[in-house]
């Protein structure tokens, strides 16, 4: 067996070569990339790798690259721990530091990625590190770090690709300046975009104008406009609007480019345009409101300025532009909204307010301006400058109420100018105080209107301190009037005629008036020693012929001293000097009187004699005539005198005397008589006499009974004064003066307070009140205090006041009243309350229904206003009526009176069944003027329905107008009018059934409009022959009119007569007879009736 075993064979070196190689051959081809890994690259097979590995570096564990290898593996099989682990065991180096950027990276992205402490170390670390690979490339890019990238582009020479990367980074003008040095047609369209970013839109367009599609008009229009290439951009967008003209994106970019180019009118086509498509398009109206201006269109930018005003859509430098372009066109309405406007939005500052409301002058609308006022104040508070525009308005319209009412909560700045208007308001109202107290509102002023105003108001409230004060303030600022000196002068030296007289002494040089002044102040002192100095003084201006006055003064107190001879020498030269001034004569002829200068008297008679001199002349002329014995011309003059003035005693006395002398006895007696019941009947009364006939001439004779200041103001009442007078003396008036005065004046409020204080004579107080139109308060007056017989006089005046105020029993017999009906009246007239009352009971005899009528009437006048108010009752045997009536009327200027009539269940006399059986509802407008003294037009115009009396249901209704004009020719003895009348009457011709029995059938009724058309005269003695009886018997009346009815083509005759006589001298006994050819419903009509009428 031992033999049998072979020997083992030994393996040759070369069979273990081929086996090795082919092992290693199988395992490269199963492991490629595990074995023979000793490069930087990893192996996918992670696991048998880093077994590997770890073998590696328990051999080998300073091994760098094995330990970076096992870290990458770590990281990549998201094991970061281990990873940060061997980290710590590596070196500083690049590659070290590379593999914490993708340990980061790794731990950054697996805990979210967002941007935290981690993300800002990993892009600290990525910036810092320069070495990249494509794995840290790519980690740069994925955390944004643009400008790094950029940055490592440009460093290995790949510009475009930096370029995008410096966008990327935001900074388009670094990718500009690679673009500018890298263009080409590819990049063309980034780089042109880049430019826009990097806000160079001219390089844009030099490069879409070289690489780009420059056919595509809205790219060109798009990069011209950026460009400002205007006119490019304007051809692009013409050549799109051609292709869309209704674009309103193209024709907004050709409007904007249009004006750039200048071309403003073509603009303005392109807007209006807009317009139509986008009306309320606040950009395109201001834009448009602009063009308007630029092309000096001034009305049309208004236009559309108004527009944007009420959008709101202004500024305060518009507002400005148009308030001028509306005040250079005169277009203030314009303006005035505008300012309106700003006032609104509290945008009126400095001197708009005021330009604003002399905008509103020129438009000439007060009541506009104050309403903006109003409102301006509502919104800003009462202002200076608000206020006195509102007195301003008030002022300018007349308002003077407004201006009133305005003051006591005034808060204007109370100058001159605003606060006269104030003053004038009151003053012109009688209220003088409260003016003195407006004007004492400004303590200094250089106005010398305003300190006459001062001075005027303290008179008439007779606040002499005040008034002496604002004189002197005036005659700071100008010379004072002659007036005003005089009156400051009385009243600085107020009861001191002395000092007044040094006063004037003082004065140098002295002037003609004052010297003329100081002869009349020593003349009233008296003193001898004074007149001489002044009559010295006189001598040596001798000539001077202005001074005339001052030595017929001296002339007149020489011959209050009986010194005739001195008085006739000062007189001859006042005559001289004055070259024979007629008041110079008149005074010398009364001066011949008393010293019976023979020769003086007939060279005055014979030079100066006149057939109508005035009533100074006519005494003196009468009274040297009388001295001359001369007795037809004294009476000549005194018969003159008289005429003038029947109340002038003076001259009846010696018109007695006069007509004695020439026989004329029974005139004379009659005369006489007369005087005895007027005369004076005590010394003082008759001194008055003789100073209104002699003047100065009686002054020495007067001396035993009183001095000179007794006497003077009893001179105040002759016919000389005037109205300054009146005003400046106005406590030295009669009554009756006073009365007088007030009347021709008009100041109806003086007239009623001077009747409140009873001091006026019987007949002046019933002249006062008819003038303040109270005529019922006249007669009651006459009635109650007149016991004696009126006087022809009074009985005149009083005639315009009796109808208000009469009683009076009256009986009308009427057989024939018209309309087929008789009536039978009763009536008392009878004053109460104020009214004039009337009562009245009739029998009334009519178509079938007879019966009493009742009725009472009041009439009542009140200043302009004018009541009638009726109420009747008709009792007829089968129907009653009961009617009210109201008329009132208003005198609303001294032409136009206009009133409401209102008639309720009133008589219907259309026809005569109407009138039995129907009522009548009417209520009536109607005005009177008188166009003058002898025209007067009537116009009317009614609403009415006729009414059944059975049930109070409605006939017909309608309307009914009325028109008269009257002419007179004469207005007295007789009265003669001419007139035109027409009378129109509207509705329906209807056929009613009208119940006039309930127990037998309702009967049918043709109610038909009346109108016609009528040409007229009336002549007549007096208005008409009702009560109260006016003294004139006997009395007439006469009326005819010719007529054509429209409805039945008739043409008719209307005739009215009536006569009435006195029989026991306050009565009247009365027939009026009536005919009509054709009434309201065709038939003829006559009227007769006979009455009397009785007062009590």
């Amino acid at each position: 067996m031992m033999n049998n075993k072979k020997r083992p064979h030994l393996v040759s070196v070369k069979t273990i070569l081929i086996i090795l190689a082919v092992s290693c051959f199988s395992l490269y081809a199963l492991f490629p990339h595990t074995l023979f890994f000793e490069d930087d690259s990893l192996s996918q097979d992670y696991t048998f790798e880093k077994t590997y590995l770890n073998a590696a570096l328990s051999t080998d564990p300073y091994n760098e690259k094995l330990r970076a290898k096992k870290i990458a593996i770590h990281i990549g099989l998201n094991e970061y721990s281990q990873a940060t682990s061997e980290l710590k065991k590596l070196p500083k180096s690049d590659k070290k530091t590379e593999l914490e950027i993708k340990l980061l990276y790794a731990l950054w992205v697996d805990s979210g990625a967002k941007k935290d402490d981690r993300f800002e170390e990993l892009t600290l670390k990525l910036s810092a590190f320069t070495h990249w690979d494509e794995q840290l490339l790519e980690i740069a890019k994925a955390t944004g770090l643009n400008t790094s990238v950029a940055q490592y582009y440009e460093r290995y020479a790949q510009p475009l690709l930096a370029a995008d990367f410096w966008l990327s980074a935001g900074e388009p003008a670094k990718a500009l300046a690679i673009y500018k040095t890298h263009i080409n047609a590819d990049v063309a369209q980034k780089a042109i975009e880049t430019a826009l970013g990097a806000n160079n839109p001219k390089q844009a367009y030099r490069w879409w104008k070289k690489y780009g599609d420059t056919a595509n008009s809205e790219r060109t229009l798009y990069y011209a406009s950026l460009a400002g290439d205007d006119a490019a951009a304007l051809k692009a967008v013409e050549i799109l609007l051609k292709a869309q003209p209704n674009n309103s994106e193209y024709l907004t970019k050709a409007m904007h480019l249009r004006l750039a180019n200048g071309d403003a009118p073509g603009a303005e086509q392109l807007i209006a345009k807009l317009l139509l498509k986008t009306p309320n398009n606040k950009a395109l109206r201001l834009l448009n409101w602009k063009i308007m201006r630029w092309q000096n269109k001034p009305k049309q930018a208004l236009k559309e300025f108004k527009w944007l005003m009420a959008h709101k859509a202004v500024d305060v430098a518009m507002l400005t532009d148009s308030i001028n372009d509306a005040n250079a066109l005169y277009l203030y309405q314009d303006a005035n909204d505008i300012y309106e406007y700003k006032a609104q939005n509290r945008q009126l500052k400095g001197n708009g307010f005021a330009n604003w409301m002399q905008t509103n002058e020129f438009i000439g609308n007060a009541k506009q301006e104050l309403n903006h006022i109003e409102r301006y104040e509502k919104i800003n508070g009462k202002t200076p400058l608000s206020q006195f525009w509102k007195a301003k308005v008030l002022h300018d319209t007349g308002n003077l109420a407004g201006l009133r009412a305005l003051w006591p909560h005034y808060a204007g700045p109370k100058n001159e100018e605003d606060l006269l208007w104030l003053a004038r308001a009151h003053w012109l109202n009688d209220d003088f105080t409260t003016a003195l107290t407006i004007l004492k509102q400004k303590a200094h002023s250089n106005d010398d209107e305003f300190w006459s105003a001062r001075v005027d108001m303290a008179m008439r409230v007779n606040d002499k301190q005040e008034e002496l004060y604002a004189l002197e303030q005036l005659k700071n600022i100008t010379p004072l009037s002659v007036g005003d000196m005089l009156h400051y002068q009385q009243l600085k030296f107020a009861d001191n005629p002395q000092g007044l007289l040094n006063y004037l002494w003082q004065q140098a040089p002295l002037t003609d008036r004052q010297l003329i002044q100081i002869t009349l102040l020593s003349t009233q002192i008296g003193d001898e020693k004074y007149v001489t100095r002044i009559h010295q003084a006189l001598e040596k201006q001798r000539y001077n012929k202005a001074l005339y006055p001052a030595w017929l003064i001296l002339s007149n107190w020489y011959q209050n001293q009986s010194d005739l001879n001195y008085a006739y020498t000062t007189l001859n030269r006042a005559a001289k000097l004055s070259e024979y001034n007629p008041d110079v004569v008149l005074a010398q002829g009364w001066l011949a009187l008393q010293m019976h200068d023979t020769i003086m008297i007939k060279r005055i008679l014979a030079n100066y004699s006149s057939n109508e001199p005035n009533r100074d002349w006519a005494q003196l002329l009468a009274s040297l005539s009388i001295h001359q014995k001369a007795f037809n011309s004294a009476y000549f003059y005194l018969r003159q005198l008289a005429i003038s003035n029947p109340r002038d005693l003076t001259t009846l006395v010696n018109l007695a005397d006069v007509m004695n002398q020439l026989g004329y006895y029974a005139n004379a007696s009659e005369l006489k008589h007369y005087l005895l019941n007027h005369l004076p009947k005590d010394k003082y009364a008759y001194r008055g006499l003789m100073i209104q006939w002699a003047g100065a001439m009686a002054v020495p004779h007067l001396r035993q009974f009183s001095s000179l200041d007794d006497i003077a103001p009893e001179a105040i009442n002759n016919a000389t004064a005037n109205w300054w007078l009146a005003r400046r003396a106005a406590q030295k008036l009669e009554p009756w003066q006073k009365l007088q005065l007030a009347m021709s004046n008009g100041e109806f409020n003086k007239v009623k307070a001077l009747v409140n204080t009873q001091t006026l004579g019987k007949v002046d107080e019933l002249s006062a009140l008819l003038y303040l139109k109270q005529p019922y308060a006249t007669m009651q007056h006459w009635y109650e205090e007149l016991t004696q017989e009126p006087t022809l006089a009074e009985t005149s005046l009083l005639r315009n006041a009796r109808t208000s105020y009469f009683r009076a029993l009256e009986i009308n017999l009427s057989p024939e009243a018209g309309l087929n009906t008789s009536q039978y009246d009763v009536n008392v007239y009878f004053p109460y309350a104020k009214g004039q009352w009337k009562l009245s009971i009739s029998n009334q005899q009519n178509l079938n229904n007879n019966g009493l009528l009742f009725a009472i009437e009041d009439k009542m006048t009140w200043g302009r206003w004018y009541f009638d108010a009726k109420v009747d009752s008709h009792q007829g045997k089968l129907m009653s009526r009961q009617g009210l009536s109201l008329d009132t009327r208003y005198q609303w200027d001294s032409r136009t009176q206009v009133g409401v009539k209102l008639e309720h269940n009133v008589e219907n006399r259309q026809s005569e069944t109407l009138l039995s059986f129907a009522k009548l509802n009417k209520t009536t407008a109607y005005i009177n003027y008188a166009i003058d003294g002898r025209q007067n037009v009537q116009l009317s115009a009614a609403a009415m329905a006729f009414k059944r009396r059975s049930d109070s249901s409605t006939l017909v209704k309608g309307q009914e107008y009325n028109a008269r004009y009257q002419y007179t020719i004469l207005k007295d003895r007789p009265i003669w009018n001419t007139y035109f009348s027409a009378q129109w009457q509207d509705f329906e011709r209807t056929l009613a059934p009208l119940g006039v029995d309930q127990r037998a059938r309702p009967q049918l009724i043709d109610i038909q409009p009346f109108r016609r058309f009528a040409l007229g005269t009336s002549l007549s003695s007096n208005t008409n022959l009702a009560p109260p009886y006016l003294g004139e018997s006997p009395s007439w009346l006469f009326d005819i009119s010719t007529g054509y009815q429209t409805l039945n083509d008739t043409l008719d005759v209307s005739v009215s007569s009536g006569a009435g006589w006195s029989v026991l001298g306050d009565d009247l006994f009365k027939l009026q007879l009536g005919y009509q050819s054709s009434n309201k419903v065709g038939n003829s009509d006559t009227q007769l009736q006979l009455g009397y009428y009785v007062h009590f």
